[in-house]
């Protein structure tokens, strides 16, 4: 199969040429906190395998410190952390980070990680009223579960140490450079703000 111009061209190729935004899988809040606790005690269990401090987590993190006892209590919920009390205690992973998925770490926040909602028709998608996106859909969401189950705490703090010692820059892929670009240009009109 060849993808000659003609074929790559198309409304999705378009809107990135323009700069334009694309489907949006970030985390909410509380997805995003529990990622970055996650992280935390995988960094502390690679160093010493101790307990961290809820306070140490919260500032390593940025996380509100308010908050981040609710954050850490959601990984203990999911088997991720487990936690002891007095003046040696915190909270820890109870396994190693190479055995702890991303999608665990991430379902610990968001809940399943499912579209239930159907694309074309608005409202919760129905399995014995399936509309023509839906296999297109399920097989994108069933990638986005696979890669994350296939990703490791551990790979992530990897990266992480690779990007702190200036072995790894992730904004000099090709992708990031071109956001980088256009980041300066109105959306609507093409033109620079």
């Amino acid at each position: 199969m060849s993808f000659g111009p003609k074929e790559r061209r198309g409304p999705a190729t378009d809107r990135a040429r323009r700069g334009i935004e694309n489907v949006n899988l970030s985390l909410t809040r509380r997805g995003d906190y529990v990622v970055r606790a996650a992280h935390s005690l995988a960094r502390a269990h690679s160093e010493d395998g101790g307990y961290r401090k809820i306070r140490e987590v919260a500032e390593e993190m940025s996380l509100p410190l308010g908050y981040t006892p609710q954050i850490l209590a959601l990984l203990a919920r999911a088997g991720i952390a487990e936690s002891r009390a007095g003046r040696q205690g915190g909270y820890r992973l109870r396994r190693d980070p190479e055995e702890i998925s991303m999608l665990e770490v991430v379902e610990a926040g968001e809940g399943p990680l499912a579209f239930e909602r159907c694309a074309l028709r608005g409202g919760p998608c129905r399995w014995e009223d399936v509309c023509a996106l839906h296999p297109t859909w399920s097989r994108a969401a069933e990638a986005v579960r696979t890669t994350l189950a296939h990703t490791t705490l551990a790979d992530v703090v990897a990266v992480d140490r690779r990007m702190e010692s200036g072995e790894l820059r992730i904004d000099d892929r090709p992708a990031h450079r071109a956001r980088r670009k256009g980041a300066g240009r109105n959306r609507a009109s093409g033109t620079g703000t």
